[in-house]
């Protein structure tokens, strides 16, 4: 049984930065609260076959690789080597709202390991940790690409 998981957040930034954010590897530690740091694994940091490794706040790494893109605003990375997870994909898709504005979409379409267990750990807490991971990511990218500033653990709050 596959799940899915999907948030989407308008930024205000044109596409090209937008696009450019998102589809090179290294850049998520640029913008990703939860990520410390971001090794690209492979000779080129974008476009299909593209790999890294993230490693997270918390201690835990994946590994990920893009399986499909397209310049006119999606990439599809396959993680690998995550204990809880037995097959994940993550999409992010980039539509222009305005000059000024992109919306962002991050999903995820995973299968859990552990049979009936996986299921209940799915349903306690993983949905509810993705969820909250992309809001973050989310809000992450939003603040770098309106103010350029680098993300470090969390982002900074809007100062009024």
């Amino acid at each position: 049984m596959a799940n899915q998981i999907q948030h989407s957040q308008v930024v205000h930034a044109s596409l090209a930065p937008t696009w450019s954010a998102i589809s090179r590897m290294g850049a998520v530690q640029d913008w990703h609260p939860n990520v410390a740091r971001s090794q690209v694994l492979t000779d080129h940091d974008s476009g299909i076959g593209a790999s890294r490794r993230v490693e997270f706040q918390d201690g835990n790494s994946v590994v990920e690789t893009v399986v499909e893109e397209s310049e006119s605003g999606y990439t599809t990375m396959e993680m690998s080597e995550m204990p809880l997870l037995d097959n994940a994909f993550v999409t992010i898709r980039i539509t222009e709202r305005s000059d000024d504005e992109t919306e962002v979409t991050f999903s995820i379409d995973y299968r859990l390991r552990y049979g009936p267990l996986g299921w209940l750990i799915n349903a306690l807490m993983m949905k509810r940790m993705l969820r909250k991971a992309f809001e973050t990511a989310l809000a992450g990218l939003s603040h770098h690409l309106e103010t350029g500033d680098l993300i470090a653990d969390s982002v900074p709050a809007p100062t009024p």
